[in-house]
């Protein structure tokens, strides 16, 4: 009896876990699927260049959203999360913010798109490297205030335009300037759950008195939050960089098409983080330190889960319809090697994410920083070592080492917290 009521106990904890996490992770879900669907193909419509190539854009709009995380997601987050009637019209100065980062990623897709495709692509992919930003601080805005709902049928529309547009896409072909506007118009569509008034509050402070008001949030937070965030890149995806600078965008491919297998981790990594952060500032402020850590705990098991998942899928596509996946010009050798360490790294990262969250919500961004910038050193030695003297595919292994220096020092700074909590 009492084991039957333990098998319950378990059963009835992994319900509420997935009631907890499924709608967002089922959303992100199918945005992840929908670029996988999008990379495939590439793989089977475009030259190898140009799969490295889109593969890159895509890296660099990912990283867009940690930076939007970092300088304008969790900050608000905080913001409106630290009381419980905060006056959410006093946090504007965020929005000028955001639509000025946005810009500045659009005009770095847009150099990346020029030098490596065409004009016509590099304005496509500007305009979407902008709207992704503006439609993810739409996302981060909704968690922010406990509406995951309206995030869900962001994401919903945005997935089911780039659907579309694949299925015309597969009838009439399509170029890089076509998947540029495919991801254009699915920014635009993921847009319409926040409505026109999220689209004002954009413009509704001017950008100077914008930065000014932000001005105290850039000491306090993002600038530590944005050396951890840069050194975070320079560590994870230092391989993309290095590889696509020193070898080129062909020798990247392999790379890439390994990484795709894990994109829906990484991308529920984001929008879970967006969706417990806000629970973990909250219970830290109030005091509830117990709550917190059973949501770090919980989270983390949620990441595992999903990556199981993940690896299942993988494993699948790879030996039972090798043809989906691979095509005569890409090395299925250097491919399955660029599964197996992009596995490895990925439960790092699901395990080091809950812990890095937590971290966060209890203000501590400075230490962050500094594990950040120690294990960037050694991610960026140990891959510009491996693309320099063995195959570009091993330096995804320097990546590895980097994240376990990342994940070892944040669980040293996670440990000594909830010591110094089981002290009082």
């Amino acid at each position: 009896m009492a084991e039957m009521q333990a098998v319950g106990g378990r059963v009835q904890r992994l319900g509420s876990m997935f009631g907890r996490f499924g709608l967002a992770s089922l959303s992100s879900a199918i945005v992840s699927v929908s670029h996988l669907l999008i990379q495939l193909f590439s793989i089977h419509h475009l030259g190898t260049a140009a799969i490295g190539t889109l593969a890159f854009l895509l890296v660099i709009i990912q990283f867009g959203y940690s930076l939007s995380n970092a300088l304008v997601s969790t900050p608000y987050t905080i913001a409106v999360n630290q009381s419980d009637e905060p006056d959410a019209r006093s946090f504007d100065f965020f929005f000028p913010v955001n639509l000025m980062l946005a810009a500045s990623q659009g005009l770095i897709c847009a150099g990346i798109a020029w030098v490596t495709a065409s004009p016509l692509a590099a304005l496509l992919f500007g305009l979407a490297g902008t709207l992704s930003l503006i439609r993810w601080f739409g996302r981060s805005n909704a968690y922010a205030h406990h509406a995951p709902a309206r995030a869900a049928r962001s994401d919903l529309a945005y997935a089911g335009t780039i659907l579309a547009g694949l299925l015309i896409a597969m009838r009439t072909g399509a170029g890089m300037p076509a998947i540029g506007g495919m991801l254009v118009a699915a920014s635009l569509v993921g847009l319409l759950p926040f409505g026109l008034a999220y689209l004002r509050r954009h413009v509704a402070v001017a950008p100077g008195r914008a930065l000014s008001a932000y001005r105290p949030v850039w000491k306090q937070q993002s600038a530590w939050t944005l050396v951890g965030v840069l050194s975070t890149e320079a560590t994870s995806n230092s391989h993309s960089y290095i590889v696509t600078l020193l070898a080129g965008p062909t020798a990247f491919a392999p790379i890439a098409v390994g990484m795709l297998f894990f994109r829906p981790v990484n991308v529920c990594i984001t929008a879970l983080t967006q969706l417990e952060r806000p629970r973990m500032t909250r219970a830290v402020a109030r005091g509830d330190h117990e709550a917190a850590i059973k949501s770090e705990r919980i989270f983390m098991a949620a990441l595992v889960v999903l990556w199981l998942g993940t690896c299942v899928v993988a494993a699948t596509a790879l030996y039972a319809f090798p043809g989906l996946i691979l095509k005569p010009t890409l090395d299925q050798r250097l491919v399955m090697i660029a599964v197996g360490l992009c596995a490895l790294l990925s439960l790092i990262q699901c395990l080091q994410t809950p812990m890095n969250v937590m971290t966060q919500a209890r203000g501590a961004f400075r230490p962050l920083a500094a594990q950040s910038m120690r294990s960037c050193g050694v991610g960026v030695a140990a891959v510009t070592l491996l693309v320099l003297g063995t195959m570009p595919v091993f330096s995804i292994a320097g990546v590895v080492l980097s994240q376990i220096v990342m994940t070892l020092g944040i669980w040293h700074l996670d440990r000594q917290w909830q010591r110094q909590q089981e002290a009082c």
